[in-house]
């Protein structure tokens, strides 16, 4: 009786759980760049960014491969990507603060948090390429950007100053 309901349509347990954990150490890793510098939202919300949209995206397959084959309902993947992000967009406009009323910071952990949610969606689509690309690329932009302020422009990479 509750078979039908633990069934999965396009695709298996372990491909499930191979996704989720993908979407958990890229939120870890990207997390905790943030988290080491004192940034403003912390590296378990990374965590459940990327395993969220994951999954949201794996949910939004298995509904359009269920409900896709009426006459009377189809979905269309692209409305849950452009809601996903923008959902996400508010929680990383929460990381944008201005300090001493004169400073603002937290726009890259605002937009690296964005990016977390791309790449939740990505990895729950299973399109893996995508998002490994687009994690080396923010990952490399957070930690060679930081350096760069650091040595360059003598701005530390921390919300201590």
């Amino acid at each position: 009786m509750i078979e039908p309901y633990l069934e999965l349509s396009t695709l298996s347990y372990s491909e499930l759980l191979i996704r989720v954990i993908i979407a958990a150490l890229f939120g870890i890793i990207l997390g905790w760049d943030r988290e080491s510098k004192n940034k403003p939202i912390d590296f378990r919300a990374y965590i459940i960014v990327c395993i969220t949209t994951c999954l949201i995206s794996i949910l939004a397959l298995e509904l359009a491969a269920q409900y896709n084959r009426s006459d009377f309902l189809t979905m269309d993947l692209s409305r849950v990507i452009a809601g996903t992000l923008t959902a996400i967009g508010f929680l990383g406009a929460g990381a944008i603060i201005t300090k001493d009323n004169e400073k603002v910071i937290g726009t890259a952990t605002g937009a690296s948090v964005w990016a977390a949610g791309g790449f939740g969606l990505s990895i729950g689509f299973g399109i893996y390429p995508v998002a490994i690309i687009g994690f080396i690329a923010v990952a490399l932009t957070l930690i060679v950007g930081g350096w760069f302020m650091e040595k360059s422009l003598n701005k530390p990479d921390n919300n201590e100053t």
